[in-house]
């Protein structure tokens, strides 16, 4: 798009401030390879920019530009029980209440689109704050069409961790515009793309992601996902039986919808699940994980080893954390905490906010951090966090997020003994061996996905 109109203010907008290093050099990767290596992404480029939603007093976001072009200051907030993208709507709605947005841009483009919708009561107008702001801020493609705008955005419902709540275009811009996304555009060309293929993720992990994310096998029934064959087919699954309450579902995925080659390279489990009787032994093996992946396996620290630390709370996760790297650091592990000075610091200072890799160090994140970033390896530790409260949604999706930051492989480990594990040990045997899921539909989920 830029190539082709260098003319265009595009944004290309995202939500977790971790991921600047990655879209800024992804955008950099693709720029130099469709212009034949003539063209970088630079940052002081005003046409094409790479922006945090909200922004930063040292770095711009869509909020604040916006904000900033419309001599606009907010009223000091504080909205100390809001999640992030709560706290944005509100000073959005603010600035939506305060100014009337005058168009800046030819094109706007949001990943991570499921964490910029918020519950009800913090509609604006019956609108979507954030989406609303970005409509408003774009010039449409025709004057005498002012309906017709480049706002694309990609999301994915199974992938929130701050929200249950799932778009449609009557949720994000009103009624008046509930059929933004039906039909087609010119040139034959969908409005609305649904991804059958997962090209990051293997197989196995994959599928076991879902069924473990969605409790597939839970004694008491799923907990969430879809309930119709068109949904299932839609996210590259094929569908065996019906949805009704005693009925045999079997699902089934084909290769060609998870083509990441690392299962047949390897030909030996990419997924494994280990319970230890303490936190000392389950650390103890993740540290001579680690050392042999350095030393035999040859990985790189940053970007190829990546450490997620489960929690049932923040401040839990952050304890959890903080033991993981005193830990690996005791143990000449040299470990990086996202957002800290250097790598070994274990402070909690935030002077880096938007870094989450460390050339020399392995990352140890929370959830929320992790969600969007990938590696080749990746360590999940205590899962006897989300075992405790394993009919809490959140944090099986938390589980789900985790999983699915692997490039190749996963370990899965926690302590302790719960009857969720017997259910991940049943689910990651059958994702492994490659067959179908068949599981008894047992009751409706308490979270629908179909409702969309």
């Amino acid at each position: 798009m830029h190539l082709q109109n260098p003319d265009w203010d595009i944004g290309l907008v995202f939500f977790t401030r971790s991921l600047y290093d990655l879209m800024e050099n992804q955008v950099n990767k693709w720029l130099k390879y469709f212009s034949d290596g003539k063209l970088e992404y630079e940052k002081c480029n005003s046409k094409l920019k790479v922006f945090h939603a909200w922004g930063t007093d040292e770095k711009n976001g869509l909020y604040r530009k916006i904000r900033k072009a419309h001599n606009f200051k907010p009223e000091p907030h504080n909205y100390p029980n809001y999640s992030p993208p709560e706290q944005l709507a509100k000073v959005v709605i603010q600035l939506l209440e305060a100014r009337e947005i005058k168009p800046m841009f030819d094109a706007i483009l949001i990943d991570e689109g499921n964490d910029l919708v918020v519950r009800d009561e913090l509609k604006y107008q019956g609108k979507q704050p954030i989406y609303w702001l970005a409509w408003q801020a774009l010039r449409p493609v025709n004057p005498e069409k002012p309906q017709q705008k480049r706002l694309i955005w990609a999301y994915d419902e199974a992938q929130t961790l701050h929200s249950l709540k799932i778009p449609t275009a009557k949720e994000l811009f009103g009624e008046e515009l509930s059929d933004l996304v039906k039909g087609m555009d010119k040139g034959a060309i969908s409005k609305s793309i649904i991804m059958k293929q997962c090209f990051r993720t293997p197989h196995s992990i994959l599928t076991a992601a879902h069924a473990i994310g969605m409790g597939l096998f839970r004694p008491d029934g799923m907990l969430s996902g879809y309930t119709n064959k068109k949904d299932w087919q839609n996210i590259g699954y094929q569908v065996e039986g019906s949805f009704n309450n005693g009925q045999t579902i079997t699902l089934s995925r084909p290769s060609e919808n998870s083509p990441n080659p690392i299962p047949h390279i390897w030909k030996k489990p990419v997924l494994e699940f280990n319970i230890y009787k303490t936190r000392e032994a389950e650390l103890t093996v993740l540290a001579e994980k680690i050392k042999y992946n350095l030393e035999q396996d040859r990985l790189n620290p940053s970007r190829n080893i990546l450490v997620i630390i489960l929690g049932s709370s923040r401040e839990e996760a952050m304890a959890l954390q903080q033991e993981v790297g005193e830990f690996l650091i005791e143990q000449n592990i040299n470990i990086y905490i996202p957002s800290a000075s250097n790598i070994n610091d274990l402070e909690r200072n935030d002077r880096n906010r938007n870094q989450f890799w460390h050339e020399e160090g392995i990352t140890i994140s929370l959830i929320h951090r992790a969600k969007g970033n990938e590696a080749d390896m990746v360590y999940i530790i205590g899962v006897d966090k989300i075992a405790k409260n394993e009919s809490n949604i959140n944090l099986r999706n938390a589980l789900f997020v985790a999983l699915t930051r692997a490039r190749g492989w996963a370990v899965l480990s926690g302590i302790g003994d719960y009857p969720m594990y017997q259910e991940i040990r049943q689910v990651i045997d059958i994702a492994e061996s490659g067959k179908p899921f068949t599981f008894t539909y047992k009751r409706s989920p308490q979270w629908n996905l179909n409702d969309r």
